[in-house]
């Protein structure tokens, strides 16, 4: 069985994206400079610029755009309007500081965004100096006021942000939307104090806010009070983005929504570390939001300390973070019979990755809706460790392939609804303990193989689809199995069996399949430590070949199925070769089971002495001795 799972995990891994990616184009900025200085900025902290500085980006753009420099000094500036064939270049020790709350201009009531945008081409923010937001006095307020935000281009290609620091924004600190294409941000700190911090917290200063296509964010050191970055949230599609080496601290993770209704597609997060963030990756929408969100992959990724390090959920809205839900609660939820705007979560690949969360939250969380359950999600080689459980509720084809999902031996390692999930090991291991609601409506299903697992509640899979291979699956107490269940078995030298502590009841419908060594035999599928009550299950689909089928419950405590040579009743001719010594015999394989009888009569021809020969009924060939004294010998091959 190991040489056939060796060929399926190189399958399966072959179905993970292949990384190639385009950087998108960069913006061409024309070779020529335009001092702030010269326009009359003056960076003593005091003075404010905002004319000036504009009046340089204004000249730059008349003579077909250059860079525009602001040089070491604070230049305290109100808003700004970019424009395009732009570089505003941050020199070393440059700080452009935002005018403070009670000073700019609009107020918390129509504030304009400081470096504003929209449909350019060729705009680039670049140098090592920083932009400062002064954003402490706007945060107390973030309920109730408007603020601005730092940066904002929207439906603007050719953008490229790089090298500078961001911090203290009032709102989110880069916001680039409007689908118009290649993006690049690379190499930025974007800092801001974490929305729990004690004395001094940030509300709302998300780092990154993309609704793009083609983009990548890459080198970034990101630590603030909402999402490290936030992708999605725009009704403009997010597509083919790309963040990577990025090492993100306090805030929300790398996040996709809560408004999905745009779709998000082809996006990789690789070679990541996360620190302290209160999720690491994050996907959430609602029923009045969503769209088709699809083909993830998260890769190589560390995090430490966080507090939800993968979360998958449709219910922002309504819930909020789903920090305790349980089976009932999931059951619990409205069905929406003809959903218009519900998530659809598809095609998330999540490999190499290896999270530590913090004391009282879970490994992680996948809760889509019953009506559109999240399908086709799969985990490779993830380390996930945690006090709280792994949930998965209203999913299909969730795949675990050799998980470490650590938790205390108290702790249940999977919490399931209305889900159907495959655990997979590429050499027996395994100590999953598995749990659900009492009573399941809506059915769960379940593969393992080359696993070892536990089943707390009985019900959980009493109805639903099982499949085990190279397993054992434990039931604590009874096991009742309805006549909806359909149960998978793979036969073969590994087994596949699954214990119950107590009482089974067995109905239903039982599957076989042909494994590594399979042959014929008896092969054990359960065993029982109390009753047995029969309730006639049916077999169903068997492996091919000349075999003969059948339940076998003569052994209290176990449920066999015999697997034996099936026996043809069509005449057929002995197969015969002589040495000096012996005959021999043989016949084809489908009439073992046939009896080879013999009689020597020298004289009377044949009579009505025929002798058995023991043991003939169990094999298809048979050696005779022979000798000259023997006289005639006659031979034939008889049906019981």
């Amino acid at each position: 069985m190991f040489c056939r799972w060796k060929a399926a995990l190189i399958a399966l891994f072959s179905l993970l994206p292949l990384l190639a990616f385009a950087d998108p184009p960069l913006p061409i900025i024309p070779n020529q400079t335009f001092f702030a200085t010269d326009y009359g900025a003056v960076g003593d902290g005091i003075t404010t610029n905002t004319t000036a500085i504009q009046g340089a980006i204004n000249a730059a753009s008349t003579a077909g755009g250059g860079t525009v420099e602001v040089p070491a000094g604070t230049f305290l500036c109100g808003p700004l309007t970019m424009k395009s064939s732009i570089n505003l270049q941050l020199d070393s020790g440059a700080l452009l500081r935002m005018l403070p709350y009670d000073k700019y201009p609009g107020g918390i009531v129509n504030p304009a965004n400081f470096i504003n945008g929209s449909s350019l081409h060729d705009i680039e923010i670049s140098g090592s100096g920083a932009i400062d937001g002064q954003g402490s006095a706007w945060w107390p307020g973030y309920h109730t006021n408007n603020r601005p935000v730092m940066v904002n281009f929207s439906a603007s290609t050719r953008v490229w942000i790089r090298d500078a620091t961001f911090s203290n924004s009032p709102a989110a600190h880069l916001v680039v939307k409007g689908r118009a294409g290649n993006v690049t941000i690379e190499g930025v700190t974007i800092k801001a104090p974490a929305s729990s911090d004690p004395t001094n917290p940030s509300h709302n200063t998300d780092a990154i806010d993309l609704a793009e296509t083609n983009a990548v964010i890459r080198n970034c050191n990101v630590s603030v009070g909402d999402d490290n970055v936030a992708v999605g949230s725009s009704a403009s599609a997010s597509v083919d983005i790309l963040i990577t080496n990025c090492t993100f601290g306090d805030g929300h993770g790398v996040s996709i929504g809560s408004f999905t209704s745009g779709g998000i597609s082809n996006m990789t997060v690789i070679n990541c570390t996360f620190n302290r963030t209160d999720n690491g990756i994050r996907i959430k929408s609602d029923n009045d939001r969503g769209g088709i969100v699809q083909n993830l992959s998260y890769l190589n990724i560390g995090m430490t300390n966080v507090h939800f390090p993968i979360t998958i959920y449709s219910y922002y809205n309504s819930v909020g973070t789903p920090s305790s839900i349980t089976p009932a609660t999931a059951a619990s939820q409205t069905i929406i019979p003809y959903p218009t705007n519900n998530p659809t979560y598809r095609n998330i690949t999540f490999s190499n990755i290896f999270a530590t969360a913090v004391s009282g939250f879970p490994a992680g969380i996948i809760w889509a809706r019953p009506e559109m359950p999240a399908t086709n999600i799969a985990f490779y080689r993830c380390t996930l460790s945690a006090s709280k459980s792994f949930d998965v509720y209203s999913a299909r084809g969730v795949r675990f392939i050799d998980p470490q999902i650590n938790v205390p031996s108290s702790v249940t390692s999977f919490l399931l609804y209305n889900s159907q999930v495959s655990v997979s090991n590429s050499v027996p291991s395994g100590n999953f303990m598995l749990d659900g609601l009492s009573t399941n409506s809506l059915l769960n299903g379940l593969s393992l193989f080359n696993t070892q697992a536990s089943l707390k509640n009985t019900n959980v899979f009493a109805g639903g689809q099982l499949a085990l291979t190279a397993s054992t699956l434990t039931v604590s107490n009874n096991l009742n199995l309805g006549a909806s269940a359909q149960l998978n078995f793979t036969l073969g030298t590994s087994a596949a069996t699954l214990v119950v502590r107590s009482n089974l009841v067995l109905s239903g419908t039982i599957n076989l399949a042909a494994g590594n060594g399979f042959t014929n035999g008896l092969y054990t599928l359960f065993t029982y430590a109390n009753g047995l009550d029969w309730a006639s299950p049916t077999l169903e689909a068997t492996p091919g070949g000349n075999y003969a089928y059948s339940f076998d419950t003569n052994t209290f405590g176990q449920v066999k199925v015999s697997v034996q040579p099936s026996i043809s009743l069509a005449p057929v001719p002995l197969n015969m070769e002589a040495t000096p010594n012996q005959l021999n015999l043989s016949w084809p394989t489908d009439h073992i089971g046939w009896h080879l009888l013999v009689q020597t009569n020298s004289t009377g021809g044949l009579g009505t002495n025929w002798q058995t020969i023991v043991g003939s009924d169990q094999t298809n060939q048979f050696f005779l001795p022979i000798a000259r004294t023997q006289g005639s010998i006659f031979l034939r091959l008889t049906y019981p």
